[in-house]
C-alpha cells in the first residue's frame, strides 16, 4: 500500500531488533574488584563506605557457596532417603511373597 492509495487499515513494517550477545565472567569481575581494592589500600584511600561494601560483598559471597552447599547435601539426603524407601518396599514385597 505504499503506492500512495489511502487505507483504512494500518499495515504492518518490518521489524528488526540489534542483538549484542554479552558474556560474563563472575571470576574475572571478582579478580578485578580485588585489584582494585588493593590498590585503594595500598595508596590509603579507603573510604568507609568502600570498606562496609566490600564487607557486604564478602558476607554476600560467602553465604552463597553456603547455600550451594546446602543444596548438595539436601539432593544427596533426598537420594538417600529415596533409596531407604526403595529398600524398605523391596523387603516388604520378598517379605510377603516368601511368607505365603
Amino acid at each position: 500500500m505504499s503506492s500512495g492509495i489511502p487505507s483504512f487499515f494500518k499495515t504492518p513494517r518490518h521489524r528488526s531488533f540489534e542483538y549484542k550477545p554479552m558474556y560474563y565472567d563472575e571470576q574475572k569481575e571478582r579478580k578485578q574488584e580485588l585489584e582494585r581494592l588493593a590498590e585503594e589500600n595500598r595508596s590509603g584511600q579507603v573510604s568507609d563506605e568502600h570498606r562496609l561494601e566490600r564487607l557486604r560483598s564478602k558476607i554476600n559471597h560467602r553465604w552463597g557457596a553456603n547455600s550451594r552447599t546446602n543444596l548438595k547435601q539436601q539432593t544427596y539426603n533426598q537420594k538417600m532417603r529415596l533409596v531407604a524407601v526403595l529398600a524398605m518396599l523391596v523387603g516388604l514385597v520378598w517379605f510377603f511373597f516368601n511368607w505365603a
